[in-house]
This record gives C-alpha cells, structure tokens and sequence, in this order.
C-alpha cells in the first residue's frame, strides 16, 4: 500500500483560527480562539504555585524520583488528591471505598477512556451531547464507536443573546432512550460560558435518575470559573446526593495552567467496593492497550500543589485572581458593545468561565477575521486573550462588524 487513497482529514477549527492569527500581519490583532489563559499583557501565565512545586520537585534526591513507569494506573496520591479536591474531604470519606480513579492524558484522555468504557460495557450504547458542546466530544463518541445524539442546550430563540434553554434540554433528556449516557459540563460550559443554576442542575439530576441516564461530567474548569474550588463543584454534588453513579473527567490544564504537561484523571463513582475493583480492572486493561502508562511529572506537580497547604493557598488565590480578570474583561467588552451599539449585551457577563458566545453570526466573525480580531466561526471567544491593551480594539471591530452585517 502506498498511501496515495488515504484522503486529506478537515484542519480542526481553533488550530485553523490560530494559524490564521499566525499569518496576519495586523500589528494590533487579536487572538480569541485559543482556549489557554492568558496575563494582562497577552502573555501565557506560569502560576507561582506550579512553579513553587517544580522547585521543591527538581530539590529532591534522585532516589526520591526516578524516571521509572508509573503503574498503570497512574499516580496513587495524586489521584487520592484529586478525588480529595473533586468530591470535598467529608464526601470523599464516604465514597472513598466505591471510588475507582485512573490518572489520564488531561480531560481529553480521560473522555477517551471514559467513552471506551461505556462503549464496551453500557447496556446502551448511545450518547447525548448537549449542543453545543466541546467538538472532540463527538469526535471522541464516534471513534469509540458510540451512537451520538443531541440534547437542546442553548435557546434558539434568542441567538443573539445566548441562554439556556432549560425546559429545552429536560424535555430532550426525557426523551433520550433510558439508561443512554449523558455528557454533562460541571461548571463553565463549553463553548457557551452558559451553566444552569444550582436549581437547575437538581431538576437535570432528577431527569437523568428518572431516565436512568448515566451522567458524564466533564470537569476541565473547577476553580477557574468562580474563583472558587468548592463552588464550581457543587453540581457534582447534587447527583451523588440523588444516588447516582457518575463518571468524571477531569483536567488540570486550566485551573492549573499545566496544559503541555497532559495531567487528568478519570473517576468513576460505583456502587460498591467490588464493583469499583472490577470497573478499575477493565479501565486498566483499556488504558494498558491506549498508552500503557501515564506521564509522571505533571502528576507530581499537582500532587504537590493539592497537598501541600502553602502551596495550596497560593494556587487557590491564582485561582481568584485568574477567575476575577476574566470578569473584569467580561464587565470591560459589555460595556463598549453597549456603548458602541446600544443594546442589551449582559449575556456577556451572565456567563462564565473563559469562553462567550458572543452571538456574532459567522459572516460578522469572517468580518472580524479579515480586520484582526479572529475567534471562531460560532462567535466563541476566548475571554482570556482579552485585556487593557487590545479591548478597545477588539471591541470596536465587533461593533463594526455587527453594524455592516446586522
């Protein structure tokens, strides 16, 4: 075989947005497309904590860390501190013994994972993701060899101002085959930025324990939406309160800023000691024939900063400080949009997390595009790349783009 038949594969859109950022020669744009945090002056920001444990790390003798695999499995007390941090410490003394956790490549590896669990032992193999959603959601269902559906998210009554359409999206889990496995976002959607109220997430729980859905948690945010780690987990809480088993993935590429470093972990709740022993034998068996084992570093690193109670302190703080200037840019892009157009542009600042959907329609985003600002086509932005310095700018180009394609 030779090759020559092997068709070429779409370019991934954000990849796509930031090469186009790449190329351009605007000496004032901007880059709102990629979902990586970034400082006041554009810069991407090494939290202090990150770097404190790197430190204390590289002190250590040889002897104390070695380059040697990790288990399978992973890093044992990383994991413990990431369940610790996930499920608060009084719940976790409770679930500890039906807990079963893998460390994975970042949210990405642990979706992956996820999905080829279910895809080889859920009764029902079909899987209901909220649109939107993360796009390599589906992409990753579909390798897996799930059947992917959708559930209704956002209202399409209302585009230009995105919300949730929450009665939308209950009557479209009521309506999903019972025992279907149900992607959820724990805290800072995305693309939407749209999260339920905790009012809301008791009805979505009470849906799927009436259907008997099985949740999928994706956790990529907690700590980086609020500023607050206890807060962004709450969600979580209601359906392990409602008896439900869910499946989490997790990552600590934002709230930790340690994306290069691919550091996750899949937790599954089960119920029982002997089902958690065996749901953790076959995760081994997948995670053997994906990758063998795990990197070791950026477990470490994380290990240190969740344990270690200076370090902890410093990191929840980054947490707020990070959290807090994607706020202000929120509350900074609302009102130039509202000064610049008039209008109600508070969707803006109802949402949460990196991510706006701003509800730029795509030929007022390809506007934005050939003038600088780049996002993508869906008119997501990423409130990070955002700050004093290019805001007005930014802003500006919406307000002309909106105008010249209302």
């Amino acid at each position: 075989m030779n090759w020559s038949d092997t068709p070429q594969a779409p370019e991934d859109s954000v990849y796509v947005t930031t090469r186009l950022f790449n190329e351009c020669q605007n000496p004032q744009k901007v880059s709102l497309g990629v979902g990586a945090y970034r400082d006041e002056n554009g810069k991407p920001y090494v939290l202090q904590a990150v770097v404190k444990a790197k430190e204390a790390i590289s002190s250590l003798p040889p002897q104390q860390w070695t380059h040697e695999y990790q288990p399978i499995s992973g890093h044992a007390r990383f994991l413990e501190s990431s369940q610790k941090l996930l499920f608060g410490p009084t719940l976790h003394s409770q679930l500890a013994p039906r807990l079963t956790s893998l460390q994975t490549l970042s949210g990405t590896g642990a979706c992956r994972l996820a999905f080829a669990f279910l895809a080889r032992f859920s009764t029902n193999r079909t899987i209901a993701l909220p649109d939107p959603t993360w796009a390599n959601h589906a992409a990753i269902a579909r390798d897996t060899g799930l059947t992917v559906t959708k559930y209704t998210y956002l209202d399409k009554g209302c585009v230009a101002t995105p919300r949730l359409d929450y009665e939308g999206l209950r009557r479209d889990l009521r309506g999903v085959e019972e025992g279907a496995i149900v992607v959820l976002h724990l805290c800072a959607h995305n693309p939407t930025g749209v999260d339920p109220s905790l009012e809301q997430w008791e009805g979505i729980a009470d849906v799927c324990k009436e259907r008997k859905l099985v949740p999928l948690i994706d956790n990529a945010y907690q700590g980086f939406a609020s500023g607050n780690l206890e807060k962004d987990a709450k969600p979580l809480r209601v359906f392990i309160d409602k008896g439900l088993t869910p499946l989490i993935a997790c990552s600590f590429a934002k709230n930790m800023g340690l994306y290069g470093e691919r550091v996750g972990a899949l937790h599954i709740v089960t119920p029982d000691a002997s089902c958690a022993a065996a749901v953790q034998s076959q995760l081994k068996l997948l995670a053997r024939a994906m990758y063998s084992n795990p990197p070791q570093f950026g477990a470490m690193v994380a290990h240190r900063v969740l344990s270690d109670e200076v370090l902890r302190g410093i990191w929840e703080k980054e947490l707020e400080g990070m959290a807090n200037r994607i706020k202000s840019m929120r509350g900074a892009l609302r009102d130039r949009l509202e000064g610049k157009l008039g209008g109600d542009w508070s969707h803006i600042t109802q949402q949460i997390g990196m991510f706006s959907y701003t509800g730029l329609t795509e030929q007022q985003v390809g506007y934005c595009t050939e003038n600088g600002v780049f996002m993508l086509k869906t008119g997501r932005i990423s409130m990070a790349g955002l700050n004093e310095g290019n805001i007005d700018y930014a802003a500006g180009v919406m307000a002309d783009a909106i105008k010249a394609f209302p």
